[in-house]
């Protein structure tokens, strides 16, 4: 992966009675500035996890900005 930091991209989507619903591509801390809800999860921000559906809850998106 060569993006680094806040700089990696995802999708926030939020889960509800119809489904998943996408919210918007943002990237890492704009995601986590949103309000916490906990219907509301993240693309993984590896290019390739996020392509084989991995997602993340607001704690793991966290974790992972902190780590990169």
């Amino acid at each position: 992966m060569n993006a680094k930091g806040s700089h990696c991209i995802v999708e926030v989507s939020v889960d509800g009675a119809q489904g998943r619903l996408a919210v918007g591509i943002m990237n890492m801390q704009q995601a986590l500035d949103l309000p916490d809800m906990p219907t509301v999860s993240y693309t993984h921000p590896d290019p390739a996890k996020a392509a084989a559906g991995i997602r993340l809850n607001r704690q793991e998106l966290a974790g992972f900005l902190s780590r990169h």
